[in-house]
């Protein structure tokens, strides 16, 4: 059973945390791959600010250089198109990726596009404004709250939320003390991981202290790691919903020398692989970004070629837990 302290600012019942995104979907060939007999401009828009300063071994890196191969393979020039403006902030990011996209709808420069969304809903309006304009779209990661959307391509982020609670609930004693670091909380990614969390912790005895949105940010991360070193006395675990924030987390507790506490990521990038196999990061999640966009490109081939029907939603079929016991450098 789940306790949590009831002052959480994320106040979210367990018994409700369920699969939110657990829309049924159809049986879809993912193994056969065809090729092009067009050169199709396909337009990726990324979700990451600052794109140009991420480390080839940062998760939209990845995504990226699966795209990158995946157009080679397929026959189609695939370009990536990021938020180049500042944004200081959730709102202002979110607002700078709505004019993003906003300048293809009067562009002859693409076909289709795969959009990672920083807002299920704040996007509807200018995604519906660009399929209307006759360009598809594929929501990458997260979804975008409109049936226009050919499909969204994902990871099952309630269910690996879920295999992470309970493998912390066999690592930790009866009664231990956890704290959450979420994602955007608008986002339906950081939602499901957040109530994947809290289903899996269920299995057993384990006290939430607190839930705090770092808004995936490695420095906001540590900052709020730090105050609750600061404010709770007792803790046992702190589970990230991503690897930037776990680093973050990291940070705050080699500061503090609590070297006790578990600390867990989620996207298994190339620094966190690292921190386990070191036996200073406890465990993350892999989601295979390279493969997500390989299909996200694939499915966007062939509905381009062929107009096959997608399936509202395509899971990967593979939810790994990556800890020192498997750790692969």
């Amino acid at each position: 059973m789940v306790k949590e302290n009831p002052s959480i600012s994320s106040q979210i019942d367990p018994k409700t945390a369920t699969d939110s995104s657990a829309v049924e979907q159809s049986n879809i060939d993912l193994e056969t791959e065809i090729v092009a007999t067009k050169p199709w401009r396909i337009t990726f828009v990324t979700k990451a600010p600052n794109y140009e300063q991420l480390s080839e071994h940062d998760y939209w890196s990845v995504t990226w250089q699966g795209m990158e191969q995946a157009g080679k393979d397929f026959g189609v020039k695939v370009e990536s198109a990021y938020i180049t403006e500042p944004c200081d902030n959730e709102v202002e990011c979110i607002e700078a990726q709505i004019r993003l996209i906003s300048k293809y709808l009067n562009s002859q420069t693409t076909d289709a596009m795969i959009i990672a969304p920083m807002d299920a809903n704040r996007l509807v309006t200018v995604t519906e404004k660009i399929i209307d304009k006759g360009i598809p779209v594929i929501a990458l990661d997260s979804a975008i709250n409109t049936n226009k959307i050919l499909s969204l391509i994902s990871f099952n982020h309630f269910q690996a939320g879920k295999v992470m609670g309970e493998w912390l609930v066999e690592k930790l004693d009866s009664n231990s003390n956890v704290l959450i670091l979420e994602g955007v909380n608008s986002q339906r990614s950081a939602i499901d991981r957040r109530n994947g969390f809290l289903t899996g912790l269920e299995q057993g005895n384990i006290n939430v202290l607190d839930t705090q949105s770092a808004l995936w940010d490695t420095d906001i991360a540590e900052k709020i790691a730090t105050q609750w070193l600061e404010e709770f006395s007792n803790i046992d675990a702190i589970i990230c919903a991503n690897d930037s924030m776990a680093l973050g987390a990291l940070n705050a507790v080699n500061k503090a020398k609590r070297s006790d506490i578990l600390i867990t990521g989620y996207d298994a990038i190339n620094e966190v692989i690292q921190a386990i196999a070191k036996g200073e990061i406890a465990a993350t999640i892999d989601q295979s970004p390279d493969l997500q966009a390989r299909i996200a490109v694939q499915m966007m081939v062939r509905y381009l070629e062929t107009g096959e029907s997608l399936p509202p939603l395509i899971f990967m079929p593979e939810i790994k837990l990556v800890s020192q016991e498997n750790v692969q450098l």
